[in-house]
């Protein structure tokens, strides 16, 4: 057996070729939506894709398996437990392409791999989970998608996104039956989850790339408490953390079937007159990848601060809004991989991009209207004593709850578009998280819709530290 992790560090989420080594056939769990890039490591490592599977309709990124199903021979396997999407039976569809609602038991195989449909139902009412069955018949690998994580299991909290979902309590007790069912897996099984550290589809997920049975019977508190419902309940839905604003738009595209693409959008470079002028139009958005001191010095007035890290296609898709069109403002050689990220989760009005020092052309009289101020913890304390105005703490629940600014309104930063409307704009804002990072998103978030905004250099244990009032 062949066996191949594709990791996308912006979205802390991991596909899997499992591939048979005498016909080099694969098989390609959980693809998402730019599938050029499995087709090109599968022909570099000299297999050939003939099927794909996945373990539930996604919320985080927008799934493949429809384009894979309409451009290529492939066999797509789906759950047949739950709401299907709507993909299945509408297509289009390869002329040799077939679909496959597999349930509880179900076998198949690509090669001479054997694999069996597990159902676990939790995190969604649809999701299974896919054993590797070894020559006895008895499983050595699950593919557990965002049902089994290392350290975590799924949330159970995103029903309400789905078409036919659960309650949360109905969801998480499903959850501890799932987890009881695995009780038969030897400690030994691998466990090849959906996603990775970072991820918001779980709450404590480590960074183990891959981990086993044994191991999670160790280290996996939800799973440790699965035997007492009442722990396992509590246990799994303490802190949980809203989900990102994005999560319900993806989810719907993936139960439509996303747009599949040919190719990604090629935005053409503009000139700092051309950008200037494409910039002026109300719907479009520019999304500013460089750091934050850079932005500081000179910004399009309106603009979205998303520095290109592990957070960038989450924050962009819960800043940008339907309808908008965006220009990207990043070096030439960081546009693909900008685009692309853009694409998964569902964005790809991408109208042009302008490099920095393209940029730094543009004329400086737009750029001033939404000054952002970055204060020190001392001025920062200075402005909460006075008294006169807002403190927004952007921050997780965990974190709010360990401490905060007195006064602070806690509006987490990815909630800040759906709650912009609890803030006064007759009022300068303070804004903070713990570096400054998602503080300094937020605060270019609030300048773009009129606020005066401060943020608070190196966020909030500096503050803490200097002996300033908390609560």
């Amino acid at each position: 057996m062949i066996l191949r992790r594709v990791y996308d560090e912006s979205l802390a989420q991991a596909s899997y070729f499992v591939a048979c080594p005498q016909t080099h056939q694969a098989i390609l769990f959980d693809p998402a939506r730019d599938i050029d890039r499995y087709l090109k490591d599968a022909a570099h490592a000299g297999f050939t894709i003939t099927a794909v599977a996945e373990t539930h309709l996604h919320a985080d990124f927008l799934s493949g398996m429809n384009a894979f199903a309409a451009k290529h021979p492939v066999t797509a396997y789906v759950s047949g437990l739950g709401v299907l999407p709507k993909w299945v039976t509408t297509g289009p569809f390869h002329p040799e392409a077939r679909v496959v609602k597999v349930c509880e038991g179900d076998e198949f195989s690509v090669g001479t791999l054997r694999f069996r449909v597990r159902h676990t139902p939790g995190h969604t009412t649809e999701s299974i989970s896919y054993e590797v069955l070894n020559v006895d018949g008895h499983p050595q690998l699950l593919v557990s998608g965002d049902f089994l994580f290392a350290g975590d299991v799924g949330r159970p909290d995103l029903g309400f996104l789905t078409s036919g979902g659960m309650t949360v309590d109905q969801a998480a007790e499903r959850l501890r039956n799932s987890l009881e069912m695995l009780d038969d897996l030897p400690g030994d099984t691998m466990i090849l989850p959906g996603h990775g550290a970072g991820s918001a589809c779980g709450k404590l997920i480590c960074r183990l790339p891959r981990t086993t049975m044994g191991i999670e019977r160790v280290i996996n508190r939800p799973l440790r408490s699965k035997d007492d419902a009442q722990e396992f309940a509590r246990v799994l839905l303490r802190d949980q953390p809203d989900p990102p604003p994005y999560f319900g738009r993806v989810k719907k595209a993936n139960e439509e079937g996303a747009a599949i693409i040919d190719k990604l959008p090629q935005p053409r470079e503009l000139s700092p007159a051309e950008f200037a002028a494409t910039a002026c139009d109300p719907h479009c958005v520019i999304v500013d990848t460089r750091p934050w001191a850079q932005f500081l010095d000179k910004h399009w007035p309106g603009s979205i601060s998303a520095g290109f890290d592990p957070y960038f296609g989450p924050t962009v898709a819960n800043y940008v809004e339907p309808g908008d069109e965006v220009i990207i403002l990043a070096e030439a050689d960081k546009v693909e991989s900008v685009v692309r990220l853009l694409s998964r989760v569902g964005i790809d009005s991408v109208v042009g991009f302008i490099s920095p020092k393209s940029f730094d052309k543009v004329a400086d009289e737009p750029c001033w209207q939404d000054r952002i101020d970055e204060i020190s913890p001392g001025r920062a304390n200075e402005c909460v004593c006075g008294g006169k105005i807002q403190v927004v703490d952007v921050r997780s629940k965990q974190e709010f709850e360990a401490g905060h600014l007195v006064s602070a309104a806690h509006i987490p930063f990815i909630q800040l578009p759906a709650r912009i409307g609890e803030l006064d704009k007759n009022r300068d804002v303070l804004v903070y998280c713990r570096s400054g990072n998602r503080s300094a998103r937020a605060g270019a978030y609030l300048a773009r819709h009129g606020f005066k905004v401060m943020n608070m250099r190196g966020g909030y244990w500096p503050y803490a530290g200097r002996g300033f009032a908390t609560e």
